[in-house]
């Protein structure tokens, strides 16, 4: 068939003069690499020992044939996640993947290998507008402000029950454990929240981050490290016969009313005027946020300098990022990953680096620094590993790095399979990728489909269709 003018497709005329109705620009097509044994995804020593070099590993990016004809708008991201969720234009979330906690949201424990449509969202449900993932919970945020939670809730993670001590048995010692009255939520349930909408949601390890219409934040989960930023991180006592800490979640989000200023020298702290937050970020154990007057503020685990505050201490309470009180130090956007902090400068757009990307790689940093690693393409997406990350300029183009062990995420074929230094992806060399969604061994790329050119590119990925080896009931 012959390609149609480029007059016609302006007019959103096809042949015959027929009209043609214009794609949204900001869906694409999806595209999955990466390992898809998910039983094993939240067992790293298992998966790497059995299945490295497994049949079931996707080495190079393909089309799901589960998504067709669907075109997806929204991709769920974390470096901690052994699932996935993503969202289509019509706002029907889909999940897959592992679901050992109840974390697809299904109603059930079954792991998936074909998406599967989330039930009550869409059309006829909620409407989907952004997703949050962690490794073994998972956040929707609606249309209408309202977020939805499935999976493990022993931290209150999907803020629901009530935190509560129990008497548990654990071989010849007695514990006292704070663990919540619902232990997990199978079904996508709205959570214990009665504050304004809200607008952008971000999930660590085992706690979450809203970001309210006002401008304010909410946290709720683990307080390990102080990532929820309370004052405390929750530790106890729970064994009666020695010392073994614990840490005490929190299942109602707890709404953060002060931010501190600690002087580097006597490590006292003291209190700053509040204003609005227009980002926020979870990393595994950290935090991340910035206000109005474009400073950032973080908190939680502190080893690898991932807060940028100077030292390797945890930090309970929002505290603001001295060193980059400076007419660059002006940050527009914040990212975080497992033990990194990427700030995303104003104007300028240059990117700063607090922690470190890979432990066994280079020298962490203190305190924020300048970071070249992502070229000069911009910063349109970008989605971390454990020990890497993959990054979407502003062109479409793909930069990543993963010192593994991989399992094909990096989509750059079966015999390459680990990266120390980052590189431009030569798979997407003239594609034009949106967005990038990463997990523990697996990535998804949202491939534009709106221009004439693209038609050709998407030719050249195959199809990836697993039904015939789906988890059995």
């Amino acid at each position: 068939m012959e390609k149609r003018p480029a007059e016609d497709e302006e007019n959103g005329e096809g042949e015959n003069g027929a009209k043609k109705a214009k794609l949204d620009p900001e869906c694409g097509r999806l595209l999955f690499c990466g390992s898809t044994n998910w039983e094993y995804v939240n067992k790293p020593c298992k998966l790497k020992d059995d299945f490295y070099y497994s049949k079931q590993n996707v080495y190079e990016p393909m089309f799901l044939a589960a998504f067709k004809d669907i075109r997806i708008r929204h991709l769920g991201s974390s470096q901690d996640a052994g699932h996935v969720v993503v969202v289509d234009e019509d706002g029907q979330a889909w999940s897959w993947g592992n679901n050992e906690f109840g974390q697809l949201g299904q109603g059930d424990l079954k792991n998936r290998r074909v998406p599967t449509p989330m039930p009550n969202t869409g059309p006829t449900g909620h409407i989907i507008v952004m997703v949050a993932l962690s490794k073994r919970h998972t956040l929707l945020l609606t249309s209408r402000g309202e977020v939805l939670a499935c999976g493990d809730n022993t931290d209150g993670q999907c803020g629901q029950g009530e935190m509560k001590s129990t008497t548990v048995n654990n071989g010849r010692v007695r514990e006292e454990l704070e663990t919540n009255s619902i232990e997990r939520v199978l079904e996508l349930t709205p959570i214990n929240y009665s504050g304004p909408p809200v607008i952008k949601i971000s999930s660590g390890m085992d706690f979450n981050m809203l970001l309210d219409v006002e401008g304010c934040v909410w946290t709720f989960g683990s307080q390990e490290f102080g990532k929820c930023g309370t004052g405390t991180d929750g530790a106890y006592n729970a064994a009666e016969a020695k010392v073994k800490m614990r840490y005490a979640g929190i299942s109602e989000p707890h709404k953060i009313t002060r931010v501190y200023e600690r002087d580097a020298k006597t490590k006292k702290t003291k209190s700053l005027q509040m204003m609005r937050i227009k980002s926020i970020a979870a990393g595994s154990h950290h935090a991340a946020m910035v206000d109005e007057m474009s400073r950032v503020f973080t908190w939680g685990a502190g080893s690898y300098g991932r807060t940028g505050l100077g030292d390797t201490t945890d930090t309970l309470v929002p505290t603001w990022v001295q060193s980059l009180d400076h007419p660059r130090g002006k940050i527009e956007e914040v990212y975080c990953g497992n033990m990194c902090t990427v700030m995303l400068g104003k104007g300028h757009r240059q990117v700063f680096l607090a922690g470190i990307v890979d432990a066994l790689k280079k020298e962490a940093n203190m305190v924020p620094k300048q970071y070249f690693e992502f070229g000069d393409a911009g910063l349109r997406d970008i989605g971390f590993f454990k020990k890497g990350w993959n990054h979407v300029g502003d062109d479409g183009s793909v930069m990543q790095t993963n010192t593994g062990p991989c399992y094909g995420e990096l989509g750059t074929g079966e015999k390459f399979r680990n990266q120390g230094v980052p590189k431009k992806s030569k798979e997407f060399e003239y594609a034009n990728i949106l967005k990038v969604g990463t997990g523990a061994n697996h990535c998804v790329y949202l491939i534009r489909d709106t221009e004439e050119e693209d038609a050709e590119e998407m030719e050249e990925y195959e199809v990836l269709d697993q039904t015939d080896i789906e988890y059995k009931e």
